[in-house]
C-alpha cells in the first residue's frame, strides 16, 4: 500500500466528519462503558513521535482520551481520529481544550517508527501524541486499561477510546460508531461526573 493512500483516506474522512450536518438529537446517544469506573492507570514509559518521554505523570490534571492500535490500523483508527479531531475543533474556543489531549499507542513498536507516528497523526491535529514502548510495557498498559478482573484487551476494541481522568483513573471506555455531537456532548458530561 503507498504511504500516501493512507493520509488522503484520513484527510477524506476528516473532512467528511467535519462536514456532515450531524444534529445531536438525530444521531444515537454515544455508547460509553463505564462499567468498575475509577481504576487507576499504573506507572509506564513511553516514547512520543517527537523522541520524548512519555510516562504516567503526563496524564496528571488533563483530560486524555487513549487509543490502541499501530499506523496500519485503517478504518476504526482512523475513524476514532477524526471524531477526535472533530471533537477538538468543537471545543477549541473554550478553556476544556487546554485540558484535554488525544494519545495515540502503537502497539507495534518494531514497524511504528516515531517518522511513521508523526506521518499517520499529521492529518488529524498537530496537539496528538503518538507514542509507543517496549513489548513489556505496551502489555502492562494494555493490562491497566482492563476493568479489573477481566481479561486484559488485546486489541478486540480497536477503534475504542479509552478517557483517562487528570487523577490517572479511567472514566470509561467509548465505543464507536462516533458522531462528533455525541462524543463531544458524552464527554463534556462525563467531565462533569454526568
Amino acid at each position: 500500500m503507498k504511504p500516501g493512500f493512507s493520509r488522503g483516506f484520513a484527510i477524506a474522512l476528516l473532512a467528511a466528519t467535519l462536514s456532515a450536518p450531524a444534529l445531536a438529537d438525530q444521531a444515537e446517544p454515544q455508547r460509553v462503558d463505564r462499567a468498575l469506573e475509577g481504576w487507576m492507570v499504573g506507572n509506564f514509559k513511553l516514547v512520543d513521535q517527537h523522541g520524548h518521554a512519555f510516562t504516567k505523570e503526563h496524564l496528571k490534571d488533563r483530560w486524555t482520551f487513549v487509543l490502541l492500535g499501530d499506523t496500519r490500523c485503517m478504518e476504526p483508527c482512523l475513524a476514532a481520529l477524526s471524531a477526535l479531531a472533530g471533537m477538538r475543533q468543537r471545543i477549541s474556543r473554550t478553556e476544556v481544550v487546554k485540558l484535554t489531549r488525544v494519545l495515540f499507542v502503537s502497539l507495534d513498536p518494531q514497524r511504528d517508527s516515531k517518522e511513521k507516528l508523526r506521518r499517520y497523526l499529521a492529518p488529524f491535529d498537530p496537539d496528538f501524541i503518538g507514542a509507543s514502548g517496549s513489548r513489556e510495557t505496551l502489555a502492562r498498559l494494555v493490562e491497566d486499561l482492563s476493568p479489573p478482573g477481566s481479561p486484559p484487551n488485546t486489541g478486540g476494541s480497536l477503534g475504542s477510546l479509552w478517557l483517562i481522568g487528570p487523577d490517572c483513573n479511567v472514566r470509561g471506555e467509548f465505543l464507536p460508531p462516533y458522531d462528533v455531537l455525541q462524543l463531544t456532548a458524552r464527554f463534556l458530561k462525563t467531565r462533569i461526573g454526568r
